[in-house]
């Protein structure tokens, strides 16, 4: 079984959305090894040297028995259009190491920065991320994501976004959209749909 993995934002020395995390990580280790263990993020990445300026991601791979946890300077990627690809039977949810089946459908992006994956005709994910989609003043996420993100369940918990069945050929119904993850806050920059390319 693959490994799992967590990436936690780390800025100016604060860890972000911990309860989040070690709530998927809880669920993670309960349903796939049968371990009931706690998980003590918080305590556990305070008592390892991490830095203290400037925003990193930090990533833990883990397993039932043990975990890495390293620290990179991180970037935002910018992401001007998406391309839209289908798979019906792609699955991912739980966040494994192994991305092959995403990493696969992400080389079919084109001159596009990213993927917008539909699986039997509904709207999931992005390649790396959570998507919303703005209609009005009301922001919408698909109901059935690959991954149940952490600032995805953070937004929802905050009624800041709404969780609603969206079909590919609602797409464009929207007005814009954009891409949220643990290191892509609510105020990543809207993209109009018109950039989601068919």
């Amino acid at each position: 079984m693959s490994r799992l993995i967590e990436s936690i934002k780390l800025l100016d020395g604060k860890f972000y959305n911990l309860f989040y995390h070690e709530q998927r990580m809880k669920h993670a280790l309960k349903v796939l090894f049968g371990n009931d263990r706690e998980v003590a993020l918080e305590k556990s990445l305070l008592e390892q040297e991490h830095p203290s300026r400037g925003l990193h991601k930090c990533r833990i791979v883990y397993d039932d028995m043990l975990s890495e946890t390293t620290f990179s300077p991180y970037e935002p990627k910018k992401i001007s259009q998406v391309k839209i690809v289908e798979d019906d039977d792609i699955s991912y949810d739980f966040k494994y190491l192994d991305r092959g089946p995403i990493n696969r459908l992400f080389e079919d992006r084109g001159d596009c920065d990213d993927v917008l994956i539909i699986r039997k005709g509904r709207v999931t994910d992005c390649s790396f991320s959570n998507i919303v989609f703005r209609k009005g003043l009301r922001w919408f996420t698909p109901v059935s994501p690959l991954l149940k993100g952490t600032m995805r369940q953070n937004l929802l918990e905050k009624n800041k976004i709404e969780p609603r069945e969206i079909l590919k050929s609602d797409v464009r119904s929207f007005d814009t959209f954009k891409i949220i993850n643990a290191m892509l806050e609510f105020d990543s920059p809207e993209i109009d749909v018109s950039e989601i390319v068919f």
